[in-house]
C-alpha cells in the first residue's frame, strides 16, 4: 500500500522542514495506520489505501450539497492527514535515535520549547484535522450508496474503560 499523502503534497498543505524529509515516510505510515484507520474504519481505510485513484472525491477537496440544500466544500482527507502528520512531526522532530540511545541536539544560540508548548501545538493541529474531518464524515454519510464500506460508527474512537476499586466500609 502506498501513502495517501506524498511528501510533496504534505509540503503544499502543512510544510515539514526539508531536513527531516527522510523521516517522513515512516511518520506518515504510522499516522495512517493509527489515526486514519480509526477515522474511516479498517475495511474502508484499506480500500482507500489500496485504490486511492478510485477515491479522489474523498481524498481531495469536493463541493457537495448538504441535507439542508446548502453548498459546502470539504477539504479532503489529504488535508486531514497533513495536519495529523504535522502534529506527530512536532513531537518527534527534535529526537534523534543514535547507537547510544535517543538524543536531542542543543545549540548555544537557540532554546528548545517546553514540552507543554509541544503538546499545545500538537493538540491545535489535531483539532484542525478533526474539525476538517467532520465535513468529510457528513459527505460520506450523504453518499453511503457510493461508499458502502463507510458506516456512521466508523469514526467512533475507542476508549479503554476505567475501573475503580470498591472500598469496604464498616458502619
Amino acid at each position: 500500500m502506498t501513502l495517501l499523502l506524498s511528501y510533496a503534497q504534505q509540503q503544499t498543505i502543512r510544510p515539514i522542514t526539508t531536513n527531516n524529509q527522510n523521516k517522513y515516510a515512516q511518520l506518515a505510515a504510522e499516522v495512517e495506520s493509527l489515526e486514519v484507520d480509526k477515522l474511516l474504519g479498517s475495511a474502508f481505510y484499506q480500500a482507500v489505501s489500496a485504490f486511492p485513484a478510485s477515491y479522489t472525491d474523498l481524498l481531495d477537496a469536493k463541493e457537495f450539497i448538504r441535507s439542508d440544500d446548502t453548498k459546502i466544500t470539504h477539504k479532503g482527507l489529504r488535508y486531514v492527514i497533513a495536519y495529523l502528520n504535522y502534529a506527530k512531526y512536532i513531537g518527534e522532530s527534535y529526537v534523534v535515535d543514535t547507537f547510544t540511545g535517543f538524543v536531542q541536539k542543543t545549540r548555544p544560540d537557540s532554546e528548545r520549547i517546553s514540552s507543554g508548548d509541544i503538546k499545545r501545538l500538537q493538540q491545535e493541529n489535531r483539532e484542525i484535522a478533526f474539525n476538517a474531518f467532520v465535513l468529510i464524515a457528513e459527505y460520506l454519510d450523504l453518499n453511503k450508496d457510493i461508499y458502502t464500506l463507510w458506516t456512521t460508527n466508523s469514526n467512533k474512537r475507542t476508549y479503554m474503560p476505567k475501573f475503580y476499586g470498591v472500598k469496604n466500609t464498616i458502619l
